[in-house]
């Protein structure tokens, strides 16, 4: 079986091209990526970084996620335009227990690069390094006033599954409704 290691050994960096012929490095995220990392999150649109897991601007943050990153279980996958992260997406898995066949994708990009395909193209790489991972079902959750995210998602075969009413409470506080979306690989 193939492993992330093996994954990433082999097919990075790897350039792309977005739609109007940008040129584009993906790579997983090293160590170095730090401070670049926590510029990125930073210069995101409020509304954007309110639907996240994480508090992305609090370096304490990033730094727990460069010295905890286990590539058994993860990739995050950056995107770079000029050495500059443009875009950031995270496959997430186990190798045990009773989601070991599943992934969950997250997806943020710039918004300078939005409808240039940068969201598609790197969820369509996770998609990719997850069938050759052997997964056999891929998740992505989102809040419904992320309607473009959902519209990426379902273009690439994901399919609303459910909806959990006022599930999630965003940066400020409000609670939101969150959408769970679902690919099979299989």
């Amino acid at each position: 079986m193939t492993t992330l290691k093996d994954l990433i050994i082999n097919n990075y960096p790897k350039e792309v091209n977005l739609e109007d012929g940008t040129k584009v490095i993906f790579r997983p995220l090293l160590k170095d990526d730090q401070q670049g990392l926590l510029e990125y999150f930073q210069s995101l649109p409020e509304e954007d970084r309110a639907c996240l897991k994480d508090e992305v601007t609090d370096p304490q943050v990033i730094e727990n996620w460069i010295y905890d990153m286990d590539y058994d279980n993860l990739l995050p996958l950056l995107a770079l335009h000029q050495r500059r992260i443009i875009g950031d997406a995270t496959l997430h898995f186990s190798q045990i227990g009773w989601s070991k066949h599943q992934g969950e994708i997250r997806l943020t990009t710039d918004p300078q690069y939005r409808v240039r395909g940068l969201g598609t193209l790197l969820v369509q790489e996770l998609i990719d390094v997850a069938t050759q991972l052997g997964l056999e079902q891929l998740s992505a959750e989102m809040p419904p006033e992320l309607d473009k995210a959902f519209y990426l998602f379902e273009k690439l075969g994901f399919k609303e599954t459910a909806i959990l009413k006022d599930f999630v409470r965003d940066l400020k506080g409000k609670e939101t409704d969150l959408v769970l979306m679902t690919r099979s690989l299989i």
